[in-house]
C-alpha cells in the first residue's frame, strides 16, 4: 500500500482541528463573561469594561466629588482606558492560549521558489 505523506499531514490537522475548535467555543464564552477593571491615579473612579471594550460599571467614590469637572472627567478617561486596556490583555491572553495550542502551519519551499503545505 502507498502512502502519501501529504494526505496523513491532512487528515491529522483536521483530527487537530476538532479539539482546537471545541476548545476556542470554549474559551470564547469565557471571554463574553470576563471583565476588568480599572482605576484613576487617585484611586476614587474605578470603571469595569466588558471584553469587547464597552464600560458596564463605574464607581466613583465621594471624594472625587472634590475635584472640579475637569481633574474628575480626566480620572474617569484614565480608568476607563486602563479597564479596556485589561479588558483587551485578557481577550489576547485567551486567545494566545487557544492560539498557541492550534495546529502549526508548516511550509517548505518546493525548490522553484515556492511554498507548499
Amino acid at each position: 500500500m502507498t502512502s502519501f505523506p501529504a494526505l496523513d499531514r491532512i487528515e491529522a490537522l483536521a483530527r487537530n482541528l476538532d479539539g482546537w475548535q471545541r476548545e476556542l467555543g470554549a474559551r470564547m464564552a469565557e471571554l463574553e463573561q470576563s471583565s476588568a477593571e480599572g482605576t484613576s491615579d487617585s484611586g476614587l473612579v474605578t470603571v469595569t469594561a466588558a471584553a469587547d471594550g464597552r464600560i458596564l460599571s463605574t464607581e466613583i467614590n465621594a471624594r472625587a466629588m472634590r475635584f472640579d469637572s475637569y481633574t474628575l472627567a480626566e480620572e474617569f478617561t484614565a480608568a476607563a482606558n486602563r479597564a479596556q486596556e485589561a479588558a483587551a490583555a485578557r481577550v489576547r491572553e485567551i486567545v494566545g492560549a487557544v492560539m498557541g495550542n492550534a495546529p502549526a502551519e508548516r511550509r517548505a519551499d518546493d525548490g522553484h521558489g515556492y511554498d507548499r503545505y
